[in-house]
């Protein structure tokens, strides 16, 4: 296995076009893509989703909330306040509205509300979209019966003593002349929309910098990885496999070795690339290393074992050219390389989680943007599911090595 290693590095070496291409390509790309994404501002159609903790569980309370679930542009989710905070916090919400105790009473006597928005700092661009359905659905909820109650409440001082029909008939007027004043209706949904307002700040870096590092550097791994594998066919075209067969090493050993020649590279690709992030675009990358470290291998072994799968699946470097680059920009574009996730629609989010780019990226995001600890289970999840990637297409890869490679050396 390591007679098999030595000889990839070398060659490999030794091809130092090839090293260079592999190293500036990815680092141009990254270059291109973290000026593009360092300003994304794009609009969504595709639902929104949101929080809701209702601590005041009040009629006027669940009235609102009512109103909210029928707004097509929102994705209610009921939960506790505990709750949502730790799902803004892990990157699975984006944000939550909170209506506290006293909601409803206040809305009666039209005294300032105790509501209050939580949302991910992360998530400003879905967070500017979102405030717009809120003003619209809040203000024609809770302004609806705010607005009655001002009314009766200044009809009450204003015509004391008058009896109730007459009443009846006065406010039923200062409705109307509420209703017709612009001003007056501006003025009271400004009122209302004096929500607190909070993001669940963490010291992070640039969103579309970390978009464009970790996308385009799963993505241009895949591909050379992709053509280390295709390595193995072409020495089946000129001989050299069968000699490495006709030797003592067995197909395990010389597949062994030719993947982790792939892993070190898929290591050393990483850590130039991150390392360029750092010094030319601020990347925060020291304290963060070992995160960064852990990742960067499971990303490194779920995409040798996927170069080394296609490799055995194909019978010729044509098809492993043409399979290969379907693959993967299939996989790219579904699993957030080339946009990112939170722009696509949400089947298109659902299908991404079977894609190697997905899991890498949103592991990189929880180290750079998320601020979430190595030891965090939403962050072991994901290197968790790289690794189950890398040992399922792996043994994919050396159960098939042998019936479509070796056979025909």
């Amino acid at each position: 296995m390591f007679t098999i290693l030595k000889k990839e590095i070398r060659s490999f070496v030794k091809d130092r076009r090839a090293v260079m291409l592999g190293i500036l390509m990815p680092i141009i790309l990254i270059s291109v893509f973290s000026l593009a994404f360092g300003g994304i501002n794009s609009k969504e159609n595709r639902k929104n989703p949101l929080l809701i903790c209702d601590e005041d569980k009040s009629a006027t309370s669940m009235k609102v909330i009512t109103g909210l679930d029928s707004v097509k542009s929102l994705d209610l989710a009921t939960t506790t306040t505990d709750s949502a905070l730790h799902l803004i916090k892990s990157g699975k919400y984006p944000a939550a509205l909170i209506f506290h105790k006293g909601f409803g009473d206040s809305v009666n006597q039209i005294k300032h509300l105790p509501w209050e928005m939580k949302y991910d700092a992360s998530q400003s661009v879905q967070m500017g979209m979102m405030q717009q359905y809120l003003a619209q659905s809040l203000f024609g909820n809770v302004g609806k019966i705010m607005t009655e109650r001002m009314v009766m409440r200044n009809a009450q001082k204003q015509f004391a003593g008058m009896d109730s029909l007459s009443m009846m008939m006065a406010t039923i007027q200062m409705k109307k002349n509420l209703d017709a004043s612009s001003k007056g209706m501006d003025d009271l949904q400004q009122n209302i929309m004096k929500m607190q307002s909070s993001p669940i700040e963490k010291e992070t870096d640039n969103q579309g910098i970390v978009q464009a590092v970790a996308g385009t550097a799963v993505m241009m791994l895949m591909f050379s990885l992709t053509a280390m594998g295709g390595r193995i066919l072409e020495e089946k075209e000129n001989g050299t496999l069968k000699r490495l067969l006709y030797s003592p090493l067995t197909s395990t050993q010389i597949l062994s070795g030719k993947m982790i020649c792939a892993i070190l590279y898929a290591t050393v690709q990483l850590l130039i690339m991150f390392s360029f992030s750092s010094l030319v675009f601020g990347l925060v990358l020291i304290p963060k290393i070992l995160a960064v470290l852990v990742v960067i291998l499971s990303t490194a072994f779920a995409c040798s074992g996927f170069g080394m799968f296609l490799a055995a699946v194909v019978k010729s470097r044509e098809q492993l050219q043409s399979l290969s680059t379907l693959a993967i920009l299939s996989m790219s574009v579904i699993g957030g390389s080339m946009v990112p996730s939170f722009l696509m629609p949400s089947w298109m989010q659902s299908v991404g989680h079977v894609s190697i780019n997905y899991w890498s990226i949103q592991a990189f995001f929880d180290i750079f943007w998320r601020q979430i600890p190595i030891t965090d289970p939403i962050y072991l999840e994901k290197v968790g599911v790289l690794l189950v990637f890398g040992a399922v297409l792996s043994t994919i890869a050396f159960r098939l090595f042998k019936k479509n490679v070796t056979s025909m050396a």
